[in-house]
């Protein structure tokens, strides 16, 4: 069976949310926009609304009208490159940060599934540094692109109304020693710093003798309101977006079997101690 371009996604709507948010803050009307930029209303509330079609061209004109920074227009026209594809067509390296960026920051709720490193959005700029050169083997210039853009996406952990984070994470990833002890026990301090924070729930799956579903594979799941969400699969050249209901439910599975597997946040933070004062050097 051939994929079917859907009317309307996930990554979609929330684009044309954030048109009709920037449009309202401008304080313009739909009359008034389609007098300066030249698209019909009708076509503007459907962009608003998340139907098809979303050129680039007419995105990019919306958003300088609306006098959207320039940063924050980068971001939203990554999204819109990808939106318009079907959900499971690969996003290259190029738009990922950007469109994650925007997804993370309209999210509810986070679930990330780390069974090899600890995940991005609680790592230290020396871990994340090492990752990227030990284990995604990145020359110098994309380390510090990377590095930079981990940065900013962590941001979202520390804004106003921060959105519920779950990082699961292996003990096997918490004992594998990126980058040095040195840089492994900051790393883990910071874990246990990031795991007190009312918003963030650091939960470990401990070392057990049979498998489990983080041994698929990493993925993280991201919850909007109105029930919508989307699964990322990540791979060392690109990006898949999971948006069918009956895709995501096969990871809210893996989620639930993974928590009723890990350790509590209580003592997923003493395992981390431990870790962390068993590392010489």
């Amino acid at each position: 069976m051939g994929l079917r371009e859907p009317d309307s996604t996930v990554r979609l709507e929330l684009l044309g949310e954030e048109l009709r948010a920037h449009r309202e803050r401008a304080g313009l009307s739909l009359a008034a926009v389609t007098a300066q930029v030249g698209i019909s209303t009708s076509k503007l509330s459907r962009m608003e609304n998340g139907r098809r079609p979303q050129r680039l061209d007419d995105i990019a004109a919306l958003l300088t009208a609306y006098r959207v920074p320039h940063n924050r227009r980068e971001e939203l026209v990554a999204l819109a490159r990808v939106a318009a594809e079907p959900p499971v067509r690969p996003e290259q390296v190029s738009g990922r940060f950007a469109t994650l960026r925007v997804l993370e920051g309209k999210a509810a709720m986070l679930v990330d599934v780390a069974p090899t490193v600890v995940p991005a959005l609680l790592q230290t700029v020396p871990y994340t540094q090492s990752v990227l050169r030990e284990v995604y083997m990145l020359d110098d210039q994309r380390v510090e692109e990377y590095t930079a853009s981990r940065i900013h996406r962590q941001a979202v952990l520390r804004k106003d109304k921060p959105p519920r984070f779950f990082a699961i994470v292996t003990e096997s990833a918490l004992r594998t020693v990126v980058g040095g002890a040195e840089v492994m026990r900051g790393q883990l301090r910071y874990l246990l710093e990031a795991g007190a924070k009312g918003n963030v729930s650091v939960r470990v799956v401990p070392a057990l003798e049979h498998g489990h579903p983080a041994l698929a594979g990493p993925f993280q799941r991201l919850q909007f309101d109105r029930g919508r969400a989307v699964v990322l699969l990540e791979s060392r050249t690109a990006a898949v977006y999971l948006e069918d209901p009956a895709e995501v439910k096969h990871y809210d599975r893996a989620v639930v079997e993974l928590l009723s597997a890990a350790l509590d946040e209580r003592e997923s933070a003493a395992l981390i101690e431990k870790v962390a004062g068993s590392l010489s050097g």
